[in-house]
């Protein structure tokens, strides 16, 4: 299928641009938005794609935002953009145009994912391995071999496996926040692949983290994870490690703040070092990795303002002020000195950042590309 695209401004991309998903049910697109030098957005443009979206639930009525309860449902690397199509079940590879990168042409045609409710994706260039993490009914990770773009036939090719995780949904979409799925990401040496479930915060039902060993032989998951409950891990949504270190990484947890942990190699156990409590945000669920401040941004989906995490103190650093009417922070990113988030509201915040604190220096308002339910992700091209 061809991906038609359409333009709310006529304006020429630059080199860089920010890419979301909308998980419409009515038909999934991606949505791309020119980057600048000076850090302000512009320009956005939508490609439509085939496979159709799909909204998770809360209370049994489908949720307006958060659709996905998870972060990382799209992930670009080089020129290659992934995502997922939730209410397909298939998993999707796109190359970006170096001219504009707001173009975006299929590769290979979508791929199914082999479960219910994709969420969530990791990818290695290095061992050419896709993983996506599923939340619905049929729960668990699948994997595929990527032919880069420079290869002879790229595209995505399903390797065949499917590992199921205890995820607590019997129906799909999964009834959420809480008993789902959250994140997937590779470590940074890429020699395992850790996976985040959060269940219903309480001590019977705590948060779990999985690690899958990575066999670097065949460049595919061990099938028998490493699992870890530690005290005090309820609901985490995403995982993010700490430069190139294997054995730091910063958990959101919806529950109450930011999770500290530390990994022990060769066993891959995860232990929780501190439990940091953000009063000032709710459902903090969010994360963004400032390396060169050396401080973790976590984002509330109830409050706007982004609390800045100073990660060798392991305490909150400062808040930066957004507007109310912004309605909370979803998928975030940083680049440069710059703070993207991802509005409640139908728009992109930009916040220019330093070790400091931050300021608000653009809301991008996004409401002519129709309604905000189902936008999900955040990913950039131009790094």
């Amino acid at each position: 299928m061809s991906s038609p695209t359409v333009t709310l401004q006529p304006v020429p991309a630059g080199k860089k641009a920010l890419y979301f998903l909308d998980n419409n049910p009515f038909g999934a697109s991606i949505i791309a938005v020119t980057l600048s030098d000076d850090g302000t957005l512009s320009s956005p443009k939508r490609t439509l794609f085939n496979g159709i979206g799909l909204l998770g639930k809360r209370a049994n009525r489908p949720t307006n935002m958060d659709s996905l309860f998870s972060q990382d449902s799209v992930v670009v690397d080089g020129n290659t953009l992934f995502t997922i199509s939730p209410g397909s079940d298939l998993v999707h590879m796109f190359a970006i145009s170096p001219d504009d990168p707001r173009n975006l042409v299929p590769v290979g045609g979508p791929v199914p994912t082999g479960g219910r409710f994709p969420v969530s994706l990791a990818y290695s260039r290095k061992l050419g391995l896709l993983c996506v993490l599923h939340s619905g009914h049929v729960g668990g990770v699948s994997t595929f071999r990527v032919n880069d773009l420079g290869s002879e036939n790229p595209g995505i090719k399903p390797l065949g496996n499917f590992f199921p995780l205890p995820i607590p949904q019997t129906n799909t979409p999964p009834l959420g926040p809480t008993n789902t799925a959250g994140d997937i990401v590779f470590n940074p040496s890429q020699t395992a692949v850790f996976v985040l479930l959060k269940f219903d915060g309480v001590a019977k039902f705590p948060g779990h983290v999985f690690v899958f060993p990575v066999d670097q032989k065949t460049a595919t998951l061990v099938p028998a994870p490493v699992q870890s409950r530690p005290a005090g891990l309820l609901a985490p949504y995403s995982i993010t490690f700490v430069g190139n270190d294997d054995t730091r990484a910063i958990l959101s947890d919806a529950a109450f703040g930011a999770q500290f942990i530390q990994v022990s190699y060769p066993s891959l156990e995860v232990t929780l070092t501190k439990s940091l409590t953000i009063s000032m945000t709710s459902a903090p669920c969010w994360t963004a990795y400032a390396a060169h401040l050396n401080i973790m941004f976590v984002l509330g989906g109830f409050d706007p303002a982004p609390v800045a995490v100073d990660i060798e103190k392991q305490d909150i650093k400062y808040t930066i002020t957004a507007p109310a009417d912004t309605l909370g922070g979803f998928d975030s990113l940083v680049y440069g000195d710059y703070l993207y988030v991802l509005q409640g509201a139908a728009g992109i915040s930009v916040f220019k950042i330093d070790v400091n604190g931050g300021k608000l220096v653009q809301n991008l308002n996004l409401s002519a590309l129709g309604s905000r339910d189902g936008w999900e992700g955040l990913a950039i091209y131009g790094k």
